[in-house]
């Protein structure tokens, strides 16, 4: 992987990977060295730079824990079979034409695409002993984009950081789930921000998620909001049936998430 632009990189001077148990990973618990950050001001995105994994440092009346402009990507990088070690980041030019959407939609500066995609390319390089080997397991990459103004007014922000962190992670499901079709609580409604990936989405499903878990179910599959008759999409992922032969999804609309995977099995 090779970038066009020059984006600085300070390397840590204590790496944590040989704290990771390639073997028995956990999804979500484990970040890689380093993360790539990008602010936004005075109306223009200012040097990327690729630095150690640290906190962030916010202001209380940091926008984004007030009104909710916080939006993220998901998306893997894997280590090829052959190749000499080479890695594949997947579908990297569509997963940012989805971010922008959803940033569009919460009012919210979009990364130039090649801060993002050379940017993920750099960071993936930098922490390239990162990528497991193991079958299934993968280097999550998480770009995110939050209001980083300082102003507890409602208001739209003028300040945003981007940020890039990454982490090794297994395949998250690996035996077959027990979902509960949900038909009382609405995960989105048409006109609403159902297609975006902003966080207020999750946050509001954690409520009948947690009542389904409580029954004895993994996920939630969710219907449409107002008849509570046709099937969505599940909660963590987008949905498919057979039906005599035939792949069946539901079509794309503001209520639903444009899924890179799902788009990916139709095209094939």
């Amino acid at each position: 992987m090779e970038t066009l632009t020059d984006i600085p990189v300070r390397k840590t001077k204590h790496s944590r990977l040989a704290e990771v148990d390639p073997e028995h990973l956990e999804f979500g618990k484990y970040t890689s060295d380093h993360m790539l950050v990008c602010d936004y001001e005075n109306g223009a995105w200012q040097q990327p730079l690729i630095v150690p994994f640290a906190n962030l440092s916010l202001s209380p009346a940091t926008l984004a824990l007030h009104y909710g402009q916080t939006v993220f990507e998901g998306m893997k990088a894997f280590r090829m079979s052959s190749g000499e070690g080479r890695v594949n980041i997947f579908r990297l030019d569509k997963h940012y034409d989805r971010f922008v959407q959803s940033l569009d939609r919460m009012c919210m500066a979009a990364p130039p695409r090649e801060i993002f995609t050379e940017g993920l390319m750099k960071l993936v390089e930098t922490d390239k002993a990162w990528v497991p080997s193991s079958k299934g397991s993968s280097l999550y990459l998480r770009p995110f984009v939050y209001a980083s103004e300082a102003r507890f007014g409602v208001k739209v922000s003028d300040q945003y950081r981007f940020v890039i962190f990454t982490g090794p992670v297994p395949e998250l499901y690996v035996k077959p789930i027990k979902v509960k079709v949900e038909t009382e609580y609405i995960r989105a409604a048409r006109g609403g921000t159902g297609f975006a990936k902003c966080g207020g989405n999750y946050g509001g499903a954690y409520y009948p998620t947690q009542l389904a878990r409580q029954q004895g179910y993994d996920q939630v599959l969710w219907t449409d909001s107002s008849e509570h008759g046709y099937i969505e999409e599940s909660g963590m992922m987008n949905v498919m049936f057979v039906i005599n032969d035939k792949l069946v999804t539901p079509p794309l609309s503001d209520s639903i998430l444009d899924g890179v995977t799902r788009d990916s099995f139709l095209a094939l």
